[in-house]
């Protein structure tokens, strides 16, 4: 089996968590929503179109009902994008390339 294949078998766990994402070579940073995590990248909702295989950080916060939890910070690339029926918002598949902290 290929790499992509395998990848649809892991768990992905839905979450609904905001993210903040700091795109490389400054701009602000935008706001979103991690949909669903999996062991080796996630589902974000945003207003952020990125390019494909962009690199950029995202900050996932915790739960606001989950107590003080450290938010999840890595390093992640862009592998889909594509708009939503909500104008101005993007679902983005992204790949985790290194846990930050």
């Amino acid at each position: 089996m290929d790499r992509m294949t395998e990848r649809r078998k892991d768990r992905r766990i839905p979450l609904g968590c905001k993210v903040g994402i700091r795109p490389y070579g400054g701009g602000p940073t935008v706001v979103g929503t991690c949909i669903e995590l999996g062991v080796g990248g996630m589902t974000i909702h945003s207003s952020h179109v990125p390019r494909m295989d962009e690199v950029f950080e995202v900050a996932v916060l915790p739960p606001e009902s989950g107590g003080a939890y450290m938010p999840l910070h890595a390093r992640v690339r862009v592998r889909r994008c594509h708009g939503l029926e909500q104008a101005g918002v993007y679902e983005m598949g992204v790949e985790i390339i290194e846990i930050i902290r």
